[in-house]
Parts: structure tokens; sequence; C-alpha cells
């Protein structure tokens, strides 16, 4: 198996072929002897130099893209093997988490030898100044505000405050966040946040809930209900904030929208599948503008246009992985919010 990083640019009406629909290939980068799992980008603010951030099986790469036929990787931080590693970035910092009991990965960007880290796993509680401890974790996500979510958290000592949602605080110090609180209503695999509201994905439940984390030390549940196929994967709140989108991580299961403008009336307005009766995997969604754009395991990276969310339309897509059908093998992240408009998709394995 090998792991490829993709550098693909979505130009509407375009590119057609057989394998792709209105995205062109740029460049691609590979680890020959590992497989791969999430992806982030992160952009120097000094050189404007554009990075894709790569969580592998057996540790996190830092690959400059800003020559897309010409990828350069600058690290490799090895760490233990897992399936699962989930990276995103505050400021110069990339904070990657695990299923191993590694803690809490957290890479200095700004020195591109990748010799500058720091493994973390006790957090000291802001509420009462004792620590907190967890060694592993599925995935995290910062917000606007650096507060660090972080989901699925586990200890091997047993003593992890919570397998929902640990915030940690860090903006104030980078490197030693601080514990604020948690959210312990059910397991969580994913969320994302914006302002006061957590879109929270509790995938054994097949539920995605509603949260406010107005005060990280009370989070209050305003809401929650099924996702289509029982298995709720991940969720993104579009720009304007009256819709959300959300992924079931199951054979045949679609892409939903949701008129969330109303809390108290919630209503699925839309549900679409990359390719009907295949049996492909949707994975990770993102909305960027007036596009969402989804790794699909076995059918790549798609595009959908959610300008009229109500009527979700395939605009475009890349399909990276020469199988078809039911599986967990291609494409696992992706990441649309570049500067250059490239977009970096990261295929788990290929053959």
């Amino acid at each position: 198996m090998r792991t490829i990083l993709w550098i693909l640019l979505f130009i509407p009406l375009l590119a057609i072929s057989q394998s792709s629909y209105n995205m062109n290939l740029l460049g691609t980068y590979e680890w020959p002897k590992t497989e791969g799992n999430d992806i982030w980008g992160w952009v120097d603010p000094i050189t404007e130099d554009e990075y894709a951030l790569v969580g592998l099986n057996d540790g996190f790469s830092c690959v400059n893209i800003s020559n897309p036929a010409n990828p350069i990787e600058m690290f490799y931080i090895a760490d233990l093997n897992s399936t699962w590693r989930d990276v995103k970035t505050w400021g110069n910092y990339a904070y990657i988490t695990t299923e191993a009991d590694a803690g809490l990965l957290i890479v200095d960007l700004t020195d591109m030898n990748g010799s500058t880290y720091w493994h973390v796993s006790q957090f000291t509680n802001s509420n009462t100044g004792s620590s907190v401890t967890f060694t592993s974790a599925h995935n995290l996500y910062i917000d606007e505000n650096g507060i660090c979510y972080i989901f699925g958290a586990g200890s091997n000592s047993g003593s992890n405050p919570s397998s929902g949602v640990i915030f940690l605080d860090v903006d104030v110090n980078p490197t030693n966040p601080v514990y604020l609180g948690s959210w312990n209503d059910a397991y969580v695999h994913d969320a994302m946040v914006r302002g006061d509201t957590m879109w929270t994905c509790c995938i054994n439940m097949g539920k995605l809930f509603v949260v406010d984390v107005s005060d990280k030390a009370k989070p209050i549940t305003l809401t929650g209900w099924s996702t289509p196929n029982g298995f709720t994967h991940n969720a993104w709140i579009s720009g304007d904030g009256n819709y959300v989108f959300t992924t079931d991580e199951r054979s045949d299961a679609y892409i939903a929208a949701y008129d969330v403008s109303d809390l108290s009336n919630i209503q699925e307005v839309d549900r679409i599948q990359s390719n009907p009766g295949s049996g492909s995997v949707p994975h990770n969604t993102h909305v960027d503008g007036n596009f969402l754009v989804t790794s699909y395991y076995r059918d790549g990276t798609t595009v959908h246009d959610i300008t009229y969310p109500e009527n979700m339309i395939q605009v475009a897509y890349y399909d990276s992985y020469p199988g078809a059908g039911e599986g967990f093998d291609g494409c696992w992240g992706t990441y649309p919010f570049l500067p250059s408009g490239n977009i970096i998709s990261s295929d788990r394995n290929s053959v």
C-alpha cells in the first residue's frame, strides 16, 4: 500500500475525463511504505508558502506545496502507530491527535527542520488548578477564538475527563494548553464549532447535537436529531449559519442538508449521494463558500454546489482511487481553504 497527497484545482465547466469532472490534478506526493489519514493546510504568514499537514499511520508529515508540480516534504515526525491521526492549526502551531497513547502532539511550524515539538498529556484545570490527563483522542477542532475541542479522548490510566468533548485554550499559551471544561452527554467522533455553538457528531448514536458552549464549564445541549443513515460522522455549518451539512460513514450513505435557522424547528431540506447504488462511503465534508467539498473514500474528492441547499448539485470530482463501491480505501480527507484556491486531499492508500 502507499499513501498519496493529491493537489487539485476545481475549474467549473472545463475539465472532464473518465476519472475526473471539472477538476485538474496539479501534483502529487507519495509515502510508499505507510498508510495515511487526515489532512489540513497551513500558510506561512511571512513567506505565504502553502503547506499540507498530513497524518500518517506512523507519524506526521509537513509538505511544501507552493509549487504543486513539485511538492517537497519539509519534515516528518515519527509517532506511535495508529490508523487515526487528525490535524488542526492555531497560529504557527499544528495540533495532532491520535488514538495511540501519544498525547497531544504540538508542532512549531516556524521550525521547518521539524525538531521543535511537544507531546502533552497533562493539562491544568483552569477552575481548580488540578491536573487533567488524556493520552489519546480520535479528533479535534480549533475555533476562531483559539479554543481546541478534543473528541473521543481516552487515557492509558483510565482517568480521562471525557470521551465526549474536552475544551482546551491554546491561544494564551499554545504549547501548554489549559483545560476549561467538557461535554459528557455521549461519545463524540467529530464536531465543528462557530461562535458559541458546537455541532456535535455522536457517531454511535447516529445523531447530531447542537450544544451552547458559551460557558465552557457548563455547556448546554440545545437540541439534537438523527441523520439519514444513523452513523453521524461529521458536520459543517454554512457561511451564513443557516444550514448545516452532515455525513454518515456508511455504504450508500447521504450527505444531508438541514435548515437550522430556527433551532426549535430544524428541517432536512435535501440529501444527496455521490454515486447512488455503488455502495460508496462519504467521510469528511467542508463548506467553502457556495460549495461543499467532501472526501468520499473510493469516489475521491467531490464538490457539490450548495447555493440552494434544498437542491444540492454535484459539480466536480476527482476519483483518486482505482477501485469503486463499498470500502474505506481511497480519499480520507480534503482541505479546500488555501488562498491559492487549490484543494489538497489525502489518499489513505492506493494500489
